[in-house]
């Protein structure tokens, strides 16, 4: 029965989902630009544009009476475990006699609730538009062009006059930041950008290399020219922020991106080989000339590390308080305040952990925060996994796996992933690997066919 309405339902489904990829392209692009949406009054206004965005789309699918290419069935245990750490944040909303609730900062916690819908919405509506092999392409090539742009612009901030979207900085001086505010973050975000360049970069390599008929028109070392362009304006970019560890998982990023090529094409010749060397070299010397600050950081980051060390001692104190309930979902800058105290500085406010795994402990306990970590370490097997099974979609699903390997390292010392935008970014990575993860053998069925089969439309 699915088989009669495989061919029209695609047919009806393909002009929405490339309408949907493009409007989602378009909200990464803008997403990053107001302080990389990192206050309340951009979350909100964030979670409208998706809403809407995903009110169109789903309408659009029942007026042409077609259905999702990917349903939350075909996901495994992984909308379950979100939407139970979804109801969890509800419940630490929830108030419980004279105690009150659980949460210390009730409205922040509703925040991060909206937070955590907008980027499933988001995630979902993703897996959608990259359900299609060349649409995943082609979303990932949009992309790359994103990061690019902001890439030229941050560094186009830096050397006239050292702004912030053309307002003088108030944080981080000599550092490329870009639209955001943290170079840490913006770090984080060129990431990104690097893992899609040298997945996109690789890629085209082996299919110059091969003469593979797949290649596109605009194909060949032109096409390889470009994207190695791509890969030196971000490796710029990511060098002039100074951030460390942001250097750091980039190159843990593709390094991830290399070994899954390598491990699903399983070949490498010589044109191979001096492309990715002659990128690697241009990219060095890009760094070198762009590279005093970070290692002057480099250098003399033992205070740094130092206080750092104190302020985790201080939030494994925290956690110890409420290992199981947590204090209530972004809490933090309320609750930190009470064990704060020497050496770690007392004249900033320390409003992140600068670590999302203890944020999570803090904020959600220990058994809720590790479901989130739970969650993402199965998005990443079963990638891993299709990898194994389906070594041509290679790219998708290398460039989600460098994503995941950024923001796990990052994330080990800083709080890029609890920036909305790098947030927005990943999940859209991580979204179209997934969606070429799925096992489409068993395609749903339009709503039409489905009242139908019930009965219903008759």
């Amino acid at each position: 029965m699915a088989a009669d309405y495989d061919a029209p339902q695609t047919r009806r489904g393909s002009l929405a989902n490339g309408i949907l990829s493009w409007a989602l392209l378009v909200f990464l692009f803008l997403v990053p630009i107001p302080l990389g949406s990192n206050r309340p009054p951009f979350w909100g206004l964030n979670a409208m544009l998706i809403g809407l965005v995903a009110a169109v789309y789903f309408v659009t699918l029942l007026l042409r009476g077609a259905s999702l290419r990917i349903t939350p069935r075909q996901l495994g245990p992984a909308p379950l475990i979100f939407a139970a750490l979804c109801l969890f944040l509800l419940l630490q909303l929830t108030p419980f006699g004279a105690a009150g609730p659980i949460s210390a900062a009730p409205g922040a916690t509703l925040l991060m609730l909206l937070r955590q819908l907008s980027f499933g919405l988001l995630f979902f509506l993703v897996l959608q538009a990259a359900s299609n092999g060349g649409r995943a392409e082609t979303m990932l090539l949009g992309m790359l062009a994103i990061a690019v742009l902001h890439a030229l612009g941050a560094l186009l901030m830096l050397r006239s006059g050292d702004t912030t979207l053309g307002f003088a900085k108030w944080a981080y001086l000599g550092s490329a930041t870009g639209a955001f505010v943290n170079r840490n973050s913006f770090a984080t975000f060129m990431a990104f950008g690097l893992v899609l360049a040298g997945a996109l970069l690789l890629d085209a390599l082996y299919k110059t290399q091969r003469h593979d008929p797949e290649a596109p028109p605009a194909g060949g070392w032109g096409r390889v020219a470009i994207l190695a362009t791509a890969f030196c304006a971000i490796v710029a970019a990511l060098v002039a922020s100074q951030s460390r560890m942001g250097v750091l998982a980039a190159g843990l990023g593709l390094l991830t991106v290399l070994l899954c090529g390598l491990f699903a094409r399983r070949q490498i010749n010589r044109s191979i080989l001096l492309g990715v060397a002659g990128a690697l070299l241009v990219a060095m010397l890009i760094a070198l000339l762009n590279s005093g600050g970070l290692v002057e950081r480099l250098l003399f980051s033992e205070e740094s590390w130092a206080i750092r060390s104190a302020l985790y001692r201080q939030v494994l104190g925290l956690i110890a308080q409420r290992p199981w309930t947590g204090f209530g979902g972004g809490s933090f800058e309320v609750i930190f305040p009470s064990v704060h105290q020497l050496p770690v500085a007392i004249d900033r406010v320390w409003d992140k952990a600068h670590n999302t795994y203890l944020t999570l402990w803090v904020e959600l306990g220990l058994l809720a925060g590790t479901a989130m970590l739970v969650l993402l370490g199965l998005l990443g097997w079963r990638l891993l996994r299709a990898l194994r099974r389906t070594p041509a979609r290679w790219l998708p699903l290398s460039t989600a796996l460098g994503a995941l390997m950024v923001a796990a390292s990052h994330s080990l010392v800083d709080f890029s992933l609890e920036i909305q935008a790098v947030a927005f970014w990943f999940m859209a990575l991580l979204a179209i690997g997934l969606a070429q993860a799925v096992d489409k053998s068993q395609e749903p069925l339009p709503f039409s066919a489905q009242r139908q089969m019930n009965g219903d439309g008759s």
